[in-house]
């Protein structure tokens, strides 16, 4: 496999990482866990959005990359 295809694996991993722990966090704070606090709750889905977004615009422009690629004439 290639490096940037490891590059790109590890970034939607970490993505996915980010939204599960906010996920996680959530479920604890709506289940009233000691030492679970609704600003630490919003900062980590915050990181989580931020993350998702990057990783979407990053994605959007490979594929237009890709499409310019693919209509240059020969």
């Amino acid at each position: 496999m290639s490096e940037f295809a490891n590059i790109l694996r590890a970034g939607i991993d970490q993505v996915n990482t980010q939204q599960q722990r906010a996920g996680q966090l959530a479920d604890a704070f709506e289940r009233g866990t000691p030492g679970v606090e609704l600003p630490q709750v919003m900062l980590e889905m915050q990181k989580a959005s931020v993350s998702f977004r990057a990783l979407n615009e990053v994605r959007n422009r490979l594929i237009s990359a890709y499409q310019d690629i693919m209509n240059m004439s020969l």
